[in-house]
């Protein structure tokens, strides 16, 4: 696996920091010598191995997204258990564009979601 990507014509090293058997999230950085600062720098990347979807999130996005996963494993005990409860938790946050697990309380109909085992 190579550690750098591009995007918008940039070049990014990668840092994996989650694995599970569906999602990784990879930590992107760009440093830049010549030229105005680029908009995007860093960031996160998730990416969803059984859909190939690939989301990138930084600024809000990516605080809520670090900050779930270190509530996550605050609250699962065992790793195993901490991956099924992350899978859980992406699942939603690709779909509803909402990074913060506590937000994730309910779905539009009010049923609780499957992440919502976690935050209790």
């Amino acid at each position: 696996m190579r550690d750098y990507t591009y995007l918008s014509g940039a070049r990014f090293t990668v840092a994996n920091l989650f694995r599970s058997l569906r999602f990784d999230i990879d930590r992107l950085d760009m440093s830049w010598v010549d030229g105005e600062k680029p908009e995007f720098t860093r960031g996160l990347r998730v990416v969803d191995n059984d859909d190939v979807n690939t989301v990138t999130v930084d600024g809000e996005d990516g605080d809520n997204l670090i900050y779930s996963l270190t509530y996550i494993f605050s609250k699962e005990d065992g790793a195993d258990n901490f991956r099924i409860a992350t899978d859980e938790y992406l699942k939603i946050a690709l779909e509803t564009k909402e990074f913060l697990v506590t937000n994730q309380k309910k779905d539009p109909q009010g049923k609780p979601e499957a992440a919502e085992s976690v935050i209790h």
